[in-house]
């Protein structure tokens, strides 16, 4: 099951799921953003469901920062399941060398990209 698509994307925090921006996954290719980064990245589909993303975030605005620092170019590696409908991804998000600083996140399918 391909996902390519528009996605939103959300962090686990603690007062539940918060909405941090949109991706657009495309053949491998991810691209998105939101009021406060934008990121850029690739993913890999797995046949057991899961997907492994390679994400720089680019971070500009003045909200809270992921991880702890601001960044131009924060790498983030993103471990997901796809669920059995292919409409939800959950994983967790870590940066490179620091995996036990991981971050819940939850991508919601949201439509088909354009022809």
């Amino acid at each position: 099951m391909s996902i390519n698509g528009i996605w939103s994307s959300e962090i686990g925090g603690a007062y539940g799921w918060e909405a941090i921006g949109t991706v657009f996954l495309e053949d491998g290719r991810l691209r998105g953003g939101g009021g406060n980064h934008y990121s850029v990245g690739r993913y890999e589909e797995q046949a057991d469901g899961n997907v492994v993303f390679h994400i720089d975030i680019s971070q500009f605005g003045k909200k809270r920062t992921l991880f702890g620092r601001k960044s131009d170019k924060l790498p983030i590696e993103v471990r997901a399941h796809l669920n059995d409908d292919g409409t939800q991804m959950l994983g967790e998000a870590t940066v490179p060398g620091y995996s036990e600083y991981g971050i819940a996140v939850r991508y919601k399918k949201r439509g088909e990209l354009p022809e």
